[in-house]
């Protein structure tokens, strides 16, 4: 495949988004060094970020930043230096990875909850650790469990037929959009032939994209159960193709990887 081909194939995946390269590294790292020891080379990360056309200068200085803010760690071996997770790095990318990679959730429950208007409390603002959106004064759906004896508290499940302004609040019109644009920019490179003429950078490369793209959907979208988001959320149809395209790009061998870079 020429790099012109290739170019348009990453297209296909990123759309009319440029990624954010610090964001885009955070990617790369936890899918491909996840491992303890595993270490990225310079030449691998410069590579596979030249390979979706971002210039070695943003690069760095997006390392620079990761290493600033703890996330990842450099390792100088002779003339070369290799890069990897720190163990926050490393902490955080697993706490996010059951919604990247895994299936849709199960077992999880929403509950409508109100507290009551006479008393000045602030619970609802309390709930950093579950998926939490305010509908109303002292009203949210949330999948806390705990409550106070004094608050309302509903449990809603597939039968519950929310009306359209309650599910726009917990997937906004903006994210069903995005669900919906990159459902169509995976079925896309999904069903393009080139898939399997890719070398080895090319493959990882495109496998970054995947993951990347559909790592910033899921991750900006609130874990309620999927029974009750809007019709125009498409996330179930992106998981499916996501995780269909990754098994057919599977994580390379990092050493392999290294050598088709070295000997181009």
């Amino acid at each position: 495949m020429t790099d012109a081909e290739f170019a348009q194939l990453v297209t296909r995946v990123l759309g009319s988004s440029t990624p954010r390269v610090w964001s885009l590294l955070v990617t790369m790292f936890g899918d491909l060094a996840l491992a303890p020891q595993a270490r990225l080379n310079g030449a691998t990360v410069n590579a596979l970020t030249a390979a979706i056309r971002i210039k070695p200068e943003a690069t760095r200085v997006a390392l620079h930043r990761l290493r600033k803010e703890d996330w990842i760690e450099s390792h100088r071996t002779g003339r070369q230096t290799r890069y990897g997770l720190t163990p926050h790095g490393r902490t955080e990318t697993r706490s996010a990875a059951p919604r990247v990679y895994g299936p849709a959730p199960d077992g999880i429950e929403a509950f409508l909850v109100m507290e009551n208007p006479a008393e000045s409390s602030d619970w609802l603002a309390l709930q950093t650790t579950a998926a939490t959106v305010q509908i109303g004064p002292k009203t949210a759906i949330t999948t806390a469990t705990s409550t106070r004896s004094h608050h309302l508290r509903i449990a809603l499940d597939a039968g519950h037929d929310l009306p359209g302004w309650v599910t726009d609040k917990l997937c906004p019109p903006a994210l069903q959009a995005a669900s919906r644009d990159l459902a169509r920019r995976l079925a896309g490179l999904l069903d393009h032939p080139a898939i399997a003429d890719l070398d080895l950078l090319q493959r990882t490369a495109v496998r970054m994209v995947v993951v990347h793209e559909w790592r910033r959907l899921i991750l900006r979208t609130p874990a309620f159960p999927e029974t009750l988001m809007p019709d125009g959320w498409r996330g179930s149809e992106c998981r499916r193709t996501c995780h269909t395209l990754l098994n057919r790009l599977p994580v390379p061998d990092l050493t392999a990887l290294e050598d088709a870079i070295e000997t181009g």
